[in-house]
């Protein structure tokens, strides 16, 4: 598959072409599914219900103040897609903690659609769908902080448990500040405003919004290219991977997972992906 990030739909002027589109029923919130599209039935553990788990609060990508008023966001609705083309005709949103997903601890639900990365050890205890986008790391601090690439390593981090960036922190920053692992970004977003930590590290999908949303609080000073192709996550055995490859196959192909991002996620950044500065991971 070809690597189309954030960055590169945000760096160009992007001239997203009309589809077939219908509005949803009050069942998919206020996603636009597309219309005639082909179908590859999806097996639900509850009849016609896509039930997915995901960390909330996540505003950017499900947006409702509860897991049951959920009604938009760029996750949410490629969930309803992905549901819509599996011929259900419902989503269930229910919490679940990023670290009894990515281990294989939660098993009531059918998919999490959460920029996950799928590692070889995550494999081990979950299954994936292929990718559908590509995604790297950003560092987010207070706005006034001199965090640099040379000083981050000196500073109080914070990640999240099981990520990605508890890895690269942990075998290639060469850390000689403290690490401070937390189960939910609102829980670090919270440290780092109350100074309880200089930095975090998160995908920069999900740092940029933080930044936009504070009012010029804080701020993504950089990136790292650590990350890579996020994935759907199922639990292990399930019958859904396949028919949501096809699906997704087919949304690339007709530009769904181009609009998608254009129309719910592009808007929130706040500033393109390539605006921010590249750090070397050496």
């Amino acid at each position: 598959m070809s690597k189309v990030s954030i960055k590169t739909l945000l760096a160009t002027v992007v001239l997203f072409a009309a589809v077939p589109a219908m509005a949803a029923d009050g069942a998919f919130g206020r996603c636009e599914l597309r219309a005639d599209a082909a179908k590859h039935a999806l097996t639900p553990a509850q009849e016609g219900v896509l039930t997915i788990a995901v960390p909330l609060p996540s505003p950017q990508a499900y947006q409702g103040n509860t897991p049951e008023t959920v009604d938009g966001g760029y996750l949410y609705c490629l969930g309803a897609e992905i549901a819509n083309r599996g011929g259900l005709g419902k989503i269930v949103v229910k919490n679940a903690s990023f670290e009894s997903l990515v281990t294989g601890k939660g098993t009531d639900f059918d998919m999490s659609i959460w920029d996950l990365f799928p590692t070889e050890e995550r494999k081990k205890s979950v299954d994936f769908s292929g990718s559908y986008r590509f995604t790297d790391t950003g560092v987010i601090a207070k706005a006034g902080s001199d965090v640099t690439a040379e000083t981050l390593g000196a500073k109080r981090i914070g990640v999240l448990l099981g990520s990605v960036q508890e890895k690269f922190v942990r075998e290639k920053l060469k850390l000689t500040g403290d690490l401070r692992i937390f189960q939910s970004n609102d829980d670090m977003w919270a440290a780092l405003m109350a100074n309880q930590i200089d930095a975090a590290l998160a995908d920069t999908e999900t740092a940029l919004p933080r930044a936009t949303a504070s009012n010029g609080a804080l701020k993504v000073f950089g990136r790292y290219p650590v990350g890579g192709d996020v994935a759907i996550l199922f639990p292990k055995g399930s019958k859904n991977v396949a028919p949501t490859d096809q699906i997704l196959a087919d949304m690339r192909a007709d530009g769904s997972l181009e609009g998608i991002e254009v129309k719910w996620l592009a808007p929130i950044l706040g500033a393109p992906v390539s605006t921010i500065a590249e750090w070397s991971t050496e």
